[in-house]
């Protein structure tokens, strides 16, 4: 009898693991049918133009070989030495990796300080907003397999309450949101779907729209990745421990506004929480890392086995509050 309850229960409990990953895997993000080919060179011909389009239509881009690989190689060792090293210095995420706030004002990250100067990158910038004026937003971190799901890159929290505007909206001076993430990946990924993950065309609805379908890119050290940051778009759901390190870093720019105003505000707000925190987390290597390695490894995989639009109504709860919002 106990057996026989006992092989009842394993069948159970298998059909019931069946039924769970037939609903998980129905409700995946499609991959897009025609995934649009929005990558360009700098100073090829036509190349402004079409990273605007892209930008307009699609909210992202793909600009190959903005810096040298040569460029970014110190500044991935430093990322791992700070993320990895003994002790971890990062700060750890309650979902899983490691993430460097404001690493621009960290002294160990002082040889990647240059970035946000950088000619070339202001190059492409200047394309970006065609001769209107832009400034940093002050938005800046490096991520250390990170873990992300689907979201779209608004305040959140208790920073939330600096974006008065809608940023689907025009404020009272018919002045739009236009702020772009300028994201760079410390290893190559043409072979692999572990970069961003992007729904084109997503940025000019306030929802997630799944039906569009995603596409994964696929950047070079080097690669600059430019979006729009209310584009739906995500990282990896997993981390690899004994992996070789999914590192990136990101700076945000935006057209000098009321709506960049806002995201400034805000933004140095969290920063400076998260840095806060982030001088109380060095952890040396040992017992403490190894948990955290296998916190992380089980978060992920309950991430990766949860549906993306049950995520994605917690990580973007914040953009509902958007609608209605006044700039007054």
């Amino acid at each position: 009898m106990v057996a026989c309850l006992g092989g009842c229960c394993r069948w159970a409990a298998a059909f019931l693991v069946g039924v769970f990953a037939v609903i998980r895997g129905s409700m995946r993000c499609p991959v897009h049918p025609s995934a649009p080919d929005t990558s360009l060179a700098v100073g090829t011909n036509g190349w402004e133009q079409k990273l605007r389009d892209n930008l307009v239509e699609h909210g992202y881009a793909h600009v190959v070989g903005l810096l040298n690989r040569s460029d970014l190689l110190p500044v991935r060792h430093l990322a791992e030495s700070f993320c990895y090293g003994d002790p971890r210095k990062a700060l750890p995420l309650s979902y899983g990796g490691y993430s460097v706030p404001g690493f621009l004002n960290v002294s160990d990250f002082a040889g990647a300080q240059w970035l946000v100067d950088d000619a070339r990158l202001h190059r492409a910038l200047k394309a970006v907003f065609n001769g209107s004026k832009y400034r940093f937003a002050s938005h800046n971190d490096v991520g250390c397999d990170f873990v992300g799901v689907w979201h779209k890159d608004v305040l959140r929290g208790a920073a939330a309450v600096h974006q008065r505007c809608d940023v689907w909206s025009p404020d009272t001076e018919g002045e739009r949101h236009e702020i772009v993430k300028v994201m760079f990946y410390l290893q190559d990924h043409m072979h692999d779907e572990q970069a961003l993950k992007v729904i084109p065309g997503s940025h000019v609805e306030r929802k997630t729209t799944w039906e569009r379908g995603y596409v994964a890119l696929h950047p070079q050290i080097g690669d600059a990745v430019i979006f729009d940051q209310r584009l739906s778009h995500a990282g990896n759901t997993y981390y690899n421990p004994f992996g070789s390190g999914r590192l990136f870093m990101q700076v945000g720019f935006g057209r000098i506004n009321r709506f960049t105003d806002e995201f400034e505000r805000g933004t140095v707000e969290r920063q400076e929480s998260l840095r806060s925190r982030l001088l109380k987390s060095i952890t040396p290597k040992g017992p403490l890392t190894v948990f955290a390695d296998i916190k992380f490894t089980a978060l992920g995989a309950i991430m990766s086995a949860l549906p993306p639009q049950l995520l994605n109504h917690f990580a973007d709860k914040e953009v509902k509050t958007h609608l209605g919002r006044s700039c007054s």
